[in-house]
């Protein structure tokens, strides 16, 4: 064979020479040995080749030009054995594997269309690696917040208390945390039976229920097999909206570091006042009280199976009749997963199995603004608003407000109102646009004790003692009379009574008729021409109190008005009207509660206030304690003689009606407007100052409001129903309460004779006409008030004669009485008969001579 090629020529140097030729290649059978003998020269030659190149390169020489060709091979070398016989063919040498032939299972056939098990086995631990990566890499970025991040799912309702600590309502979401420890042992093992009994075993999550959880969401279903603390993990640190696999494992992870960073009792503790149980209810204490009405510590242990069972599809109301069966069967699977668990006696299951336990109605609890108690959330509502704190803060905090209601009076001035007067019903009389209202208030610090807003606050929102307002009538003249009094003007003093009495607007004073600048009223009805303050008061004067205002000004009296609470507004367009001593002006029922404590309790205003004091849902922090204003108006003195006088108005004045069945002192005013389009009585004892009003707010064809006119009753007016309902109110109201005076009055001041004295008429004397001789002193009738009713019975002895004094002159000294006697006694019927005959006495009707004293 021929040796093989030369070597390539290097880099400025002539090509080497051509190496030895290589054995020959092995003798195939016909032309395959030739074809074995080529492929054996071909590889010699190259290897020959390479050496020469890199030899070259060692010898670092520079590069020469082009090389020459090599010579001639030498001869090959003998053929080695033949192969295996085979097919003919060119004696070629097999082709070196390609990077895809290492990748596939053959290189022919159509096994060479699937992987090498070595790719397999590398792909699967790799994506194995890169899994278990990825899990310890969001284990680790997964936080446990100390705090949770589910928005509101910590919100609590608000509560509000009556004085006695009993619940007014809740705002906000119904959820009440408690202690776990308040939770019966019988709740937890309730909850646990039917949602996880092997909680207080298991790491905190369940790989199996995990996975059932997740058909179970992803085909529509509902509930699940989660751990409570995975549900924990859900409701309480994750989205329990986001139905995503990768929401499941966060909730798995999350739920592990629960297990390991919180103990088995806390994370049942939050997953109690947490999980849901329908009717927008959270928590095991807000479900105890929507669906049985008590608390979680007064369950038994029925309803705790009941509650626990709920749970998986709490929006399957079992007060509804269409989820009976599924309600049943979640209550017996709870009771035998309690039996299960060593937590129920098999005997207690079996007999609780016989009925589920009966649910309030859905519907009774949201009644939350129904009745009085919409009037009274909305008006603390309020007055927390003005204390700074907002709807956002009530609904979400759980605060604890404790309010100045009394329940049992609150219930009294529903009563009074509803019930005092068959013909009063305010429920049909608000159709007419006729409101009753009636509040009530402690003299000693202005709380709000009762009142009567209206007849529902679901069918009248409008409150008729914050909101309403109507004209005031005579129940304004108590603060024109302080206002005098104030002055140091006496109860004593003089005014004008007589009805249509021009006054002169300027100075007060009686002027003719027809003067300019004068102003005439009527009265009500016709009492003396001049009356004191006390009686002007009493009989509710309306001439008298005219005079009186124009005396002390009309802006001392808006200002006296103002201190006792009396808003501005109300009263700053009567600034220069005489007429507002009629009460022209509006006026609200708290305001006159309000402003006639001052008279009871020595000259002091307090703000009338619903609010005592608001905690932190731990019930123990103070979050707010307000203070109210507090300010004299007037002095004791001013207070106890105006108080003498408005006391005269319920013993013998307007307002007889409203006198107290226990005798007790009272004192008041009525107040009724012209047309009776409003109508009032205010009254107080010394502990408590009560306002009642009737208006009306509708108005006619004539724009103006109507009267308050009722069947069989007529008008209206404040001496009549409100002083009826008053004390209807304030007899059971003051029950209990101590019976005690009002301080005396001073009678101070100076007494003013505004109003003149009609003369004394002389008095009519029936005494014989010589009482005044000498003789008349003999005569008892002159001693007397003309009809022989002398001041001298001696010792019950008949005078013997006319001059005798230790006697009665009256008695006959003898039958028939002697002449003189009968002349004394003229008419006398002892006297008609004399000498037994039947003749009158003639002595006794002739001329009374004048008697003379004997010589002694």
């Amino acid at each position: 064979m021929q040796g093989g090629p030369g070597g390539p020529a290097g880099f400025n140097s002539p090509g080497m020479p051509g190496g030895p030729g290589g054995p020959g290649g092995p003798g195939g059978a016909g032309a395959a040995g030739g074809a074995g003998a080529a492929v054996g020269a071909g590889v010699t030659a190259a290897l020959g080749a390479v050496s020469g190149v890199l030899a070259k390169f060692r010898s670092g020489g520079a590069p020469g030009g082009p090389g020459k060709p090599g010579g001639p091979g030498g001869p090959g070398g003998p053929g080695g054995p033949g192969g295996p016989g085979g097919p003919g063919g060119p004696g070629r040498r097999a082709p070196k594997k390609g990077f895809i032939d290492h990748l596939r299972s053959r290189s022919t056939g159509w096994r060479r269309f699937l992987p090498s098990w070595k790719v397999v086995a590398g792909v699967f631990l790799l994506g194995v690696a890169g899994v278990v990566t990825m899990i310890g890499v969001a284990y680790a970025n997964t936080p446990t917040p100390a705090e949770p991040t589910v928005a509101g799912v910590e919100d609590q309702a608000s509560i509000f208390y009556y004085t006695d600590g009993t619940e007014i309502g809740r705002i906000g979401k119904k959820r009440q945390s408690v202690e776990l420890k308040q939770v019966p042992a019988f709740v937890q093992d309730a909850v646990l039976a039917a949602e996880n009994r092997s909680f207080r075993t298991d790491p905190g999550f369940s790989i199996k229920g995990t996975g059932r959880a997740v058909w179970v969401n992803l085909t529509g279903g509902h509930g699940g097999g989660s751990t409570i603390t995975q549900q924990l993990a859900k409701n309480y640190y994750s989205d329990p909206n986001n139905r995503t696999m990768s929401r499941k494992f966060k909730e798995l992870f999350i739920a592990v570091k629960l297990d390991k960073s919180r103990s088995k009792d806390e994370i049942l503790k939050l997953y109690l006042n947490t999980i849901y149980f329908g009717r927008d209810t959270y928590g095991i204490q807000a479900a105890s009280r929507e669906y049985f009405g008590v608390n979680v510590w007064q369950l038994k242990p029925d309803q705790a199976a009941l509650l626990g069972g709920m749970i998986q599809d709490a929006n399957r109301d079992p007060a509804d009749k269409a989820n009976k069966a599924y309600v049943t069967s979640r209550y017996q699977y709870t009771l035998k997963g309690m039996v299960s668990m060593g937590k129920m006696s098999k005997a207690d299951a079996d007999k609780y199995m016989q009925r589920v336990p009966k649910v309030k109605d859905a519907g009774t609890g949201d009644q939350l603004y129904g009745g009085q108690r919409g009037y009274m959330l909305m008006r603390a509502k309020e007055e927390l608003r003005r204390q700074g704190i907002e709807q956002q803060e009530l609904t979400t905090k759980g605060l604890r407000v404790y309010t100045t209601f009394d329940r049992k009076r609150m219930a009294m001035a529903k009563k009074a109102a509803e019930h005092t007067v068959p013909q009063v019903n305010p429920k049909k009389l608000a159709k007419k646009g006729i409101r009753v209202g009636l509040v009530s208030v402690n003299t000693a610090n202005g709380e709000v004790v009762a009142f009567y807003g209206g007849p529902d606050y679901l069918q009248q929102a409008f409150d008729n003692v914050w909101s309403g307002s109507a004209q005031a009538g005579s129940a304004m003249k108590p603060y024109v009379l302080a206002t005098a009094l104030k002055q140091n003007y006496s109860l004593k003093s003089m005014v004008e009574g007589k009805s249509n009495t021009p006054i002169d607007i300027t100075t007060g004073n009686v002027v003719p008729k027809g003067s300019p600048n004068s102003v005439t009223v009527p009265n009500s009805h016709d009492v003396a021409p001049a009356v004191d303050l006390v009686t002007a008061l009493k009989e509710s004067v309306n001439t008298a109190f005219i005079q009186l205002i124009a005396k002390v000004g009309v802006p001392e009296t808006i200002e006296t008005a103002e201190d006792a609470g009396v808003a501005s507004t109300l009263l700053e367009g009567y600034k220069h009207q005489l007429n507002l001593a009629l009460g022209v002006n509006d006026i609200r029922p708290i305001e006159q509660a309000a402003g006639y404590q001052a008279f009871a309790n020595g000259g002091v205003y307090h703000q009338p206030h619903v609010i005592r004091v608001v905690k932190q849902s731990d019930n123990r922090t103070v979050r707010l304690k307000p203070k109210f204003e507090t300010h004299r108006v007037f002095d004791a003195k001013v207070a106890a003689d105006a108080t003498y006088a408005l006391q005269q108005v319920i013993k013998s004045g307007t307002a007889t009606a409203a006198a107290l069945p226990d005798g007790r002192p009272a004192a008041g005013k009525t107040g009724t407007t012209d047309r009776n389009v409003s109508s009032w009585f205010i009254g107080f004892v010394p502990q408590v100052s009560t306002a009642v009003t009737m208006y009306n707010d509708k108005l006619g064809p004539d724009k103006k409001k109507q009267s308050v006119v009722l069947p069989q009753i007529g008008e209206v007016e404040g001496g009549t129903i409100p002083a009826r309902i008053w004390r209807s109110y304030m007899a059971q109201a003051t029950r209990g309460m101590d019976i005690e005076p009002f301080p005396n009055p001073v009678f101070g001041g100076i007494v003013q004779k505004w109003a003149k004295l009609p003369p004394k008429k002389k008095k009519h004397d029936d005494r014989p006409p010589w009482c005044n001789s000498p003789i008349g002193k003999f005569d008892p009738r002159c001693n007397g008030d003309g009809n022989g009713n002398g001041n001298g019975q001696g010792n019950g002895q008949p005078c013997q004669t006319p001059f005798q004094t230790d006697c009665d002159p009256n008695k006959p000294p003898s039958d028939p009485p002697p002449k003189w006697w009968c002349t004394i006694h003229r008419g006398d019927p002892a006297c008609r008969k004399q000498r037994g005959g039947n003749q009158p006495n003639s002595a006794a009707v002739a001329p009374l001579l004048p008697l003379t004293r004997p010589p002694e």
